[in-house]
């Protein structure tokens, strides 16, 4: 059609074609920007949003239908009653579940807290190849949960790697599967990458001419450890305790599988009454119980934590 009419299109009406069109983009964001620059509140409500709708929808929905159901007889849609919580509260068996359940997660979350903030400190402070090591903690999320911890359970069974390989060495063999030591391994090595980032975020924040300065006032590694490092790295420290906590304390699949009978945690319990028993409500009364307590656990466990490692700085 060009040629018919003797018009000719050049390089020079490409340009100009192609910067009307960013014009008319950029015309576009401006006004957007724009309309949302006279409106705070709308521009808040975009932004945020999103986020609080997901967490309101999968999240505290679900939380408020547990609740609900908590307080009903038998069957969903039930009387109203509050004997699933008295039965839960004043059953001896159930309460040494939960007591053993929270010693066990003491464990788990001790454990894993020093291991991995010695293997963050050592990361930080003494390697050249940061990457290299971090990419080596997370490589285990790579691979699915249900296949590492039968993994565990080819190597802690009888005759299994553990066993063959003390064999080998002319050791006696040792059958850790079904055991509480096979639950704290099986729980030390899943949650272990968890503690592990936020410790390494923290200690990599921390000013290393504080310690310099510490060491060159007489304090020696302890000292040193006690009065600045710990301290000022104590949110990494509780970010990755609660990160270990709270699914250890809830955690079912792991003490079935490594734990056996003989180590039921409350989560089987739960699960249990979901999945076997078929009594949601008395289900849904032990799960809010054990919501309240992690949560003031947590909330002690924060205030006690930031109380004994102040700095003593000045409050703002």
């Amino acid at each position: 059609m060009a040629e018919q009419s003797g018009a000719s299109v050049g390089p020079e009406d490409d340009d100009d074609a192609t910067r009307s069109g960013a014009a008319d983009t950029g015309g576009g964001l401006g006004a957007v920007s724009a309309f949302f620059r006279e409106r705070p509140r709308l521009r808040t409500l975009a932004v945020a949003g999103p986020p609080y709708g997901v967490l309101i929808l999968f999240f505290a929905i679900p939380l408020l239908a547990m609740l609900v159901v908590s307080f009903q007889t038998g069957e969903i849609g039930g009387a109203w009653t509050l004997s699933n919580y008295t039965d839960f509260l004043g059953s001896d068996t159930y309460l040494t579940v939960v007591w053993k359940t929270l010693l066990v997660s003491l464990q788990v979350t001790a454990i894993v807290a020093t291991i991995g903030y010695a293997l963050a400190y050592s990361i930080v402070r003494f390697s050249r190849r940061t990457t290299l090591l971090l990419l080596l903690v997370i490589l285990p999320f790579w691979t699915s949960y249900i296949i590492r911890m039968y993994a565990w359970i080819n190597i802690l069974q009888s005759d299994g790697v553990l066993d063959s390989t003390l064999n080998m060495l002319g050791l006696p063999a040792v059958s850790l599967l079904y055991s509480e030591p096979a639950v704290l391994i099986g729980f030390t090595y899943v949650w272990l990458p968890l503690a592990v980032l936020p410790f390494y975020a923290s200690l990599t924040n921390l000013d290393g001419d504080l310690i310099e300065a510490s060491k060159d006032l007489g304090a020696g590694p302890i000292r040193t450890f006690t009065s600045v490092t710990l301290p000022m790295t104590i949110n990494g420290v509780i970010t990755g305790v609660v990160l270990v906590f709270i699914p250890t304390f809830g955690s079912f699949i792991t003490p079935r599988l490594l734990g056996g009978t003989n180590n039921i945690m409350i989560g089987m319990v739960i699960e249990n009454q979901f999945k076997s028993a078929f009594n949601w409500p008395f289900g849904a009364a032990i799960g809010m119980v054990i919501s309240v307590v992690v949560v003031a656990l947590l909330v002690l466990g924060t205030r006690l934590g930031g109380g004994l490692l102040a700095t003593g700085g000045e409050e703002a």
